[in-house]
């Protein structure tokens, strides 16, 4: 409504999203093993847009390195496949990515990513998959177990994640749903779809857009790794640099809390303007209180909060609300099933009339 950029990242139960997206004119891109859908991890993208050169008066094209750029998040993509890698493997793996890119003319020079700079947009070569990687590795002997555990995402079962790019971010409203994603695709997922985003995000400064990640414990919980929760935190940390917002939901605060003692959920808290804070239970109450310093009446009161009450948290300041939502909005978002009943029943209605 406000001309906002959004992208919505859901891990868990996307279908939510999918009739508020549908509502508005959005983008519903699934992201699982079989879909039509694919981001492809090895693509350079074009972080920096035209309308920042002008402003900054600087040409990109002559600072960092992007491929030395990608490889650093290739390589914590990489640790959320094969959380075991050793320093030996890590080094072997970086300098196999350097001669993956070689392979198609990319190098640390920028100007090596484009067949045709001056077009606007800038055209960017063809970029290698995970299989080109995948045959990198298996030409050494001291990658083949890389090779083996990332043959699963060429050969195996998450084979539809070895494409090119197929999906377009120029809508609005953009949900990303992994819901699909089990077990160990799940943390590998949600990276992708992060990392498509934050180069969107970083690549201009002039316009505003919001980034929200739901479930993000998936990402920074006691199952991730410390690589992928950093990525996460530097979203959190940044974003307001790239005229952006970020926002995270989560209903599991065991494991939001559960990296590192912590560390990154506290972080994320701590580098987040507003907080809402939902009925919680009196043991997770506790852990809330504890990090916003709430009272022991607010404590009492966030544990007997009725569905659509809340404490909003801003600054030093804590206000308790009661949200209310339209008849459109309340028929986009809902997940009751007495609801979602009544609705199916009124437009079984106006279809037989």
């Amino acid at each position: 409504m406000r001309g906002i950029q959004c992208f919505i990242v859901a891990p868990i139960k996307g279908h939510e999203f999918r009739r508020a997206c549908r509502q508005v004119g959005g983008e519903f891109i699934r992201i699982a093993p079989g879909s039509p859908h694919c981001i492809n991890i090895m693509e350079i993208r074009q972080s920096i847009s035209p309308e920042m050169e002008l402003i900054d008066e600087l040409d990109y094209s002559e600072l960092d390195s992007m491929l030395a750029r990608k490889i650093q998040q290739l390589m914590i993509f990489c640790s959320l496949l094969i959380p075991d890698m050793n320093n030996e493997e890590e080094q072997m793996l970086d300098e196999a990515l350097i001669r993956t890119y070689a392979k198609f003319g990319i190098t640390h020079e920028n100007d090596s990513l484009y067949i045709s700079k001056s077009s606007f947009p800038p055209r960017l070569k063809t970029m290698p998959t995970i299989g080109d990687l995948h045959e990198e590795l298996l030409t050494n002997p001291m990658t083949q177990r890389l090779a083996v555990i990332i043959s699963r995402y060429v050969t195996g079962s998450a084979q539809s994640f070895n494409q090119q790019t197929n999906v377009d971010l120029t809508n609005k409203y953009i949900v990303l749903d992994l819901s699909e994603l089990k077990g160990k695709l799940l943390p590998v997922g949600m990276f992708i779809a992060l990392d498509y985003v934050w180069d969107t995000v970083r690549a201009d400064r002039t316009k505003k857009k919001a980034n929200m990640i739901d479930e993000i414990w998936q990402l920074i919980g006691a199952n991730s790794n410390r690589m992928a929760a950093e990525f996460c935190l530097t979203i959190f940390k940044t974003i307001r640099g790239f005229g952006g917002a970020a926002i995270s939901a989560t209903q599991d605060l065991s494991d939001f809390f559960g990296l590192e003692d912590g560390k990154y959920g506290r972080a994320i808290i701590n580098n987040s303007k507003n907080k809402i804070i939902l009925n919680l239970e009196p043991d997770e109450a506790k852990t809330v209180q504890e990090v916003l310093k709430l009272t022991k009446t607010e404590l009492r009161s966030i544990t007997q909060f009725e569905r659509g009450e809340a404490l909003i948290c801003s600054n030093n300041n804590k206000v308790p609300v009661v949200i209310k939502a339209s008849k459109e909005e309340q028929e986009m978002i809902t997940t009751d099933r007495a609801e979602l009943e009544a609705i199916l029943r009124d437009r079984q209605d106006a279809k037989s009339v």
